[in-house]
């Protein structure tokens, strides 16, 4: 009998305070079909091979979730959790992400920014295929030499990841671990920066890309529609 893949779970860390988009919450600016950008991460996610996904949440959570709700269900397990320290730097975020994996089976933990609605899933199955093979303490996309997101730490990285602090994600952690590092070739998607008008003017009027068929949603019915990036 062969055995599974080891399990991997996904964070997804949507909890800043979008200061430099203001005065929209990048998160909530819908595409051209009307979906917000951080559904469209989290469908991009889910279209992965990873075994469930959770969202970490914190400044407008209420209008993120029901921002998520009204447009699942999607292709697998997602839940929420909230950062109540999120405004101390994207740190709060991650442990909040990680206490709520804590109790679950996954050897390698995904972690993804909720402004990645261009991600490609097959680059998150590459990612994943390098750390079953490999088990390296961390796999890391590059593209035109730079690294990218989003990285998978293997479970073994959890306590270390836990001891950062301020507004630091592990860009300092990957350095200590210097040629541990696993690297998979990524594209630009991974450097995208949704922080400008501009670039948000851009995403609203793209269209996403087709994804698998829906699978369970996280949770309760629709709320209010994404914010339109006209009118503030």
């Amino acid at each position: 009998m062969i055995p599974a893949p080891a399990p991997i779970a996904a964070l997804i860390l949507a909890a800043g305070q979008s200061s430099r988009s203001a005065p929209h919450h990048k998160l909530l600016v819908a595409d051209a079909a009307g979906t917000p950008m951080i559904a469209r991460t989290l469908q991009a996610v889910c279209a992965s091979t990873v075994d469930h996904v959770v969202i970490v949440l914190g400044h407008r959570a209420a209008e993120l979730r029901a921002a998520i709700d009204a447009h699942g269900p999607y292709a697998r397990p997602v839940s929420v959790t909230v950062a109540a320290d999120h405004a101390t730097g994207l740190s709060a975020s991650l442990r909040a992400g990680l206490r709520a994996i804590a109790g679950r089976p996954a050897t390698g933990v995904l972690v993804c920014l909720g402004d990645m609605p261009n991600l490609r899933p097959d680059l998150i199955d590459r990612l994943i295929t390098r750390h079953r093979r490999d088990t390296p303490p961390v796999t890391i996309p590059v593209h035109a030499g730079r690294q990218g997101h989003p990285v998978l730490w293997d479970r073994t990285m959890i306590p270390a990841l836990m001891t950062l602090n301020g507004d630091r994600g592990g860009g300092a952690l990957i350095r200590t671990l210097g040629a541990r590092a696993a690297i998979v070739p990524g594209d630009e998607t991974i450097h995208e920066d949704f922080d400008t008008p501009a670039r948000l003017e851009r995403f609203a009027v793209t269209m996403p890309s087709p994804g698998p068929s829906p699978g369970p949603s996280p949770g309760p019915p629709p709320g209010p529609p994404p914010e339109p990036l006209q009118g503030g």
